[in-house]
């Protein structure tokens, strides 16, 4: 996903940045060196915490993308591609593909809400 960085920032040690999307703004832990503010990067984004139905994890009856944050909680809004037997799914967001990890029954084929504290980007290095 193709973001660009509007400020970067340390946390008890931990690199952070607030980035703006196509679909949105919000802010997520870096891994690596900080990134320059004002670029633009292709990250991968990876969430960090299993996702559940009913508790961090919806069927949303808007269909579009969005990444949006209220305070420290992240919505990540986009279209449930895949979820595979062991609990690996693919969330489609744009062009763009984020993986997560789903622990109870959900189809996919809809768009969904993901409700996380906690995600990471990664510099794909493009």
């Amino acid at each position: 996903m193709r973001i660009e960085i509007e400020k970067t920032f340390t946390v008890q040690g931990k690199g952070k940045v607030n980035f703006s999307t196509e679909y949105g703004k919000t802010t997520a832990y870096w891994d690596g060196e900080l990134p320059e503010e004002g670029k633009s990067y292709i990250v991968e984004i990876e969430i960090e915490e299993v996702c559940f139905l009913g508790k961090n994890l919806e069927i949303h009856e808007e269909h579009k993308f969005s990444i949006e944050m209220d305070n420290e909680t992240i919505y990540l809004i986009g279209y449930l591609e895949s979820i595979e037997e062991d609990g690996y799914a693919v969330l489609r967001l744009g062009d763009s593909i984020v993986p997560l990890e789903v622990k109870n029954s959900i189809t996919p084929g809809s768009f969904v809400k993901i409700v996380s504290n906690n995600i990471t980007l990664y510099d794909m290095k493009y």
